[in-house]
């Protein structure tokens, strides 16, 4: 019979067992010997050091290298990379609770906040009860105020409602409720709110901070899944396609033309671009997008009724769509599919001061300095028109056609003109900035703008070179009064009061609450109008009241109509 071989191969010991003989020890060694290996080691460390400071000496002169490509990636890496992404958000989305969860969860939290008051009815047996504890008790019958003892036996009874609904899940350590719902109800959650004087917090606050938490874990996966990288980054490509892809489920969109979809797409995409996207690379980060507040006005989009007058000041509205296509397309006499500078200028046009105001529009200065800091974009705008120009006049018939010496200068005259107009894409960023003057992102915009020289500040030389368009203005109408410009830009100063006295930052005009004033009068011949006669003027506020009215008014009138179907479902 054949006898058993072990592991380690014929009748050799295995190292380390019992029956081999112990290892030998090390050879000790004398004081000096140990000094002297100290020695050597430290005299290497130092000839390291030596030689690492002596290469960073001489690589000091050169210029350094901002940028780094991405390694290509081989793509069976990339499809590994795209599978494990959305495998992640599909286990992140399954943990979300649902409605009806949701409801549940409202449940268990009555129902604990019910049974606490009763005990202590029950507690005070034929006691009197004073006016405090009756006020005490409809307020936790009404907002459930919950301990964190409370809160932790709404856990257990709301983990077992979702465990017995949940045995023909087939992944239990992603549907498993308890690992669910254990970040709400930690301490670290429960610290986050106001406690009343008896160290309970509102139940109704901690169900919307469930539902506000969940709707935006779920808007993370929804951006999350058209990150091609998946480094927490979205291009504006990737930002156009979530965009296409939200439109088709929203209820304020169902008129939504086919002919008008990828126009409006082009809208709504270019809002988050230009809010989220304050430096231009072309790429806005997502945790950017959750926390801003042109997400959350996207997603009224789903739940709100497209008549719904509430919608009337949200950018991703319809109506505001397809007032600023038709305001682009009226300023675009020629219909070249740009805007020339003196069709722009004409942009803040305001037909109620047509008979007081001699001269409406931008400023020819201020429309030119748009046209190079934001349209043209220097060089590269004009290289693109002659791309486009190349590629138009390389096909058959057209290239035929380009060598007639007419039509070659009619084509490079066109080519010129276009080169020197404004495209929709900038006309979206400038309404943008124009319809909020106070948001950062279009103080961004405007400051780089009026920042003639690129030094960061605005000084004497800024202010007077766009308040010279403005006084020439105020001249040529023989009604107005004498007007020194100097004391106008006084008042821009004291308005402002930067911390440098006579230089303009941008944070000075951050913090100066004032700043869409101070951009009207430089760059705007109606504001200016408006701004020297504001005392006479109708405030906005005003305006924005009667604008309410007339909204309640239309609302009441719609909701006596269509009273019957609406459904006003509590939480």
């Amino acid at each position: 019979a054949e006898s058993f071989q072990p592991a380690f191969g014929g009748g050799k010991k295995r190292p380390g067992s019992l029956d081999a003989p112990p290892p030998s020890a090390p050879p000790t060694k004398s004081p000096e010997q140990l000094e002297l290996e100290v020695e050597l080691e430290t005299a290497k460390l130092l000839a390291a050091r030596r030689a690492s400071s002596f290469a960073s000496a001489s690589l000091a002169p050169t210029i350094p290298k901002f940028f780094h490509p991405k390694a290509t990636t081989p793509p069976l890496a990339v499809e590994l990379r795209n599978t494990a992404h959305r495998v992640a958000l599909q286990y992140k989305e399954r943990g979300l609770l649902e409605d009806d969860e949701l409801e549940d969860l409202w449940h268990c939290v009555a129902g604990v906040v019910a049974r606490r008051v009763e005990q202590e009815g029950h507690s005070r047996g034929g006691h009197a009860q004073t006016d405090a504890h009756t006020q005490t008790a409809e307020q936790d019958t009404q907002n459930s105020y919950v301990s964190y003892e409370e809160l932790l036996e709404v856990r257990d009874a709301f983990v077992s409602r979702l465990n017995s609904k949940q045995h023909t899940r087939a992944i239990p350590e992603v549907d498993d409720g308890a690992s669910r719902v254990a970040h709400y109800f930690c301490a670290m959650t429960f610290a986050r709110f106001t406690r009343r004087h008896d160290g309970r917090i509102n139940g109704r606050m901690f169900m919307e901070f469930v539902v506000r938490h969940i709707a935006l874990t779920q808007s993370r996966i929804n951006l999350g899944c058209h990150d091609a990288d998946a480094d927490g980054w979205l291009e504006e490509s990737e930002l156009l396609e979530f965009v296409e892809r939200s439109v088709a489920t929203m209820s304020a969109l169902r008129s939504l033309t086919p002919a008008f979809t990828e126009r409006y797409c082009e809208i709504a995409t270019r809002r988050f671009m230009f809010v989220h996207d304050p430096k231009r690379r072309g790429r806005c980060r997502i945790s950017d997008l959750i926390a801003g507040t042109a997400l959350a006005d996207f997603n009224e989009l789903h739940a709100a009724d497209e008549h719904d007058p509430r919608l009337a000041k949200n950018w991703f509205s319809l109506a505001c769509a397809k007032q600023t296509r038709a305001t682009f397309v009226q300023l675009d006499r020629d219909e070249s599919g740009g805007l020339s500078r003196d069709e722009f200028r004409k942009i803040t046009l305001d037909q109620r001061f047509d008979d007081a105001c001699f001269m409406q529009g931008l400023t020819s200065v201020f429309a030119d300095r748009i046209f190079e800091a934001h349209s043209l974009k220097g060089p590269s705008g004009a290289k693109k028109a002659r791309e486009a120009f190349t590629v138009s006049t390389s096909l058959g018939k057209q290239k035929q056609a380009a060598q007639d010496p007419f039509i070659k200068k009619a084509l490079e005259t066109r080519r010129k003109q276009t080169s020197n107009e404004m495209d929709f894409h900038a006309f979206l960023d400038f309404t943008l900035a124009w319809g909020n003057k106070k948001h950062p992102a279009s103080l961004s915009y405007f400051f780089k703008a009026l920042d003639v020289d690129e030094k960061g500040v605005l000084t004497n030389y800024e202010i007077w070179t766009f308040l010279k368009s403005v006084h020439d203005a105020w001249l040529a109408d023989p009604d107005n009064y004498d007007l020194d410009m100097l004391d106008v830009r006084d008042e821009i100063f004291d308005m402002v009061k930067p911390e440098v006295p006579g230089r303009i930052s941008l944070t000075d005009l951050k913090r100066c609450g004032c700043a869409d004033v101070v951009i009207e009068i430089l760059c705007d011949h109606t504001g200016f109008w408006k701004y020297d006669n504001r005392e006479s003027l109708p405030s906005d506020d005003d305006d924005e009241e009667e604008l309410e009215e007339d909204d309640g008014q239309d609302l009441d009138q719609l909701m006596g109509v269509e009273g019957e179907d609406s459904d006003d479902g509590d939480f």
